[in-house]
């Protein structure tokens, strides 16, 4: 008869199929900083990118100062299998990141781009590896169940940022200050918000303190369940997406709400809904939690993206409608 113990072989296995809630984040420390003249990697995670974007990606974050290292999977020798959809295989993807992670000479890593992959091989991950060898971590997108994942599991805050992508277009002003004080360290600016009526937020409740999580909409939701994601309580959560139609828009707020990944959230604010009819929504989402709600947060799938630092302890002036990181 089958036993469920670590002994049985199916243990492992099973272990991980197991749905887990997400465990509360009580301390997080700010990776150490990274600087011009610093080694920054460059990860492939998701998506392949465009030869000719990696190398205008690498060339900005050579005009920041820094000696940008390619993971080996975006090396010009790389021969990649698997489909192309992604940067490689997951084995690839996976050992490419790993080894990268395992350079104590790299100071940062930024990822090339997102897409779709992630997901296939965040289970995989060699926690051990990153926490020996804390250092910031930027990304977006389909990056943001692993940001999240690092704040939960390693206690280190991570950056919702720009990535090499995003260093091919070319940054703003705003952008590279952004991006550089967040690496240095250095707490951002206040931001300006506006706010929307929605929960409590029409009777302007005292300044709201709380841990700031969360980033793609769509990749929140796609995580719920999974245990990687940490839980929400008492954060102030930051939404953003691209390219989702209302009703999707819809039925992600709702899949956060019903699942119960929502719950004890202190309020809401919405980064770009690029090409996303989301207003109403995240207004019903608000209001199920009656919890405040403001918008205008410069950080997405458009510029201006600045770089948020996920698991600071933040500080929302619901009065004043401004935003700060406190530490």
């Amino acid at each position: 008869m089958w036993r469920w113990d670590e002994q049985n072989p199916a243990y492992e296995v099973l272990r991980h199929l197991t749905l887990h809630s997400g465990q509360p984040v009580s301390r997080v420390e700010r990776p150490p900083a990274a600087k011009p003249g610093d080694r920054v990697g460059i990860a492939a995670l998701s998506g392949r990118i465009a030869p000719d974007r990696l190398a205008a990606g690498v060339a900005a974050l050579e005009d920041l100062g820094f000696e940008p290292v390619l993971a080996a999977n975006l090396r010009p020798e790389a021969s990649l299998s698997g489909r192309p959809l992604f940067a490689g295989s997951d084995r690839e993807r996976l050992e490419a990141f790993h080894e990268l992670a395992g350079d104590g000479s790299v100071a940062a890593i930024v990822f090339a781009r997102g897409g779709y992959g992630v997901p296939r091989i965040l289970g995989h991950i060699d926690w051990t590896l990153l926490a020996s060898r804390p250092r910031p971590y930027v990304g977006y997108s389909d990056l943001t169940p692993l940001l999240l994942a690092l704040v939960s599991r390693m206690g280190t805050m991570t950056f919702h940022g720009p990535m090499a992508v995003d260093f091919a277009r070319g940054l703003w002003p705003e952008e590279r200050r952004s991006f550089l004080d967040a690496l240095a360290g250095q707490l951002p600016e206040p931001w300006a918000l506006e706010a929307i009526p929605a929960g409590s937020s029409a009777g302007r409740p005292p300044p709201i303190e709380g841990r700031l999580l969360g980033g793609c909409l769509s990749m929140l939701a796609a995580t719920v369940g999974t245990g990687l994601l940490p839980s929400f309580q008492d954060s102030i959560l930051v939404l953003e997406d691209i390219d989702e139609p209302e009703y999707r828009i819809d039925r992600l707020l709702t899949q956060l709400r019903t699942s119960g990944q929502a719950a004890g959230v202190r309020a809401v604010i919405a980064g770009h809904f690029t090409n996303c009819d989301a207003r109403a929504s995240l207004i019903d989402f608000a209001d199920s939690l009656g919890v405040p709600l403001f918008g205008g947060l410069p950080a997405g799938h458009q510029a201006p993206n600045h770089t948020l630092p996920l698991g600071a302890m933040a500080r929302l002036d619901t009065r004043s409608a401004t935003l700060e990181v406190a530490r």
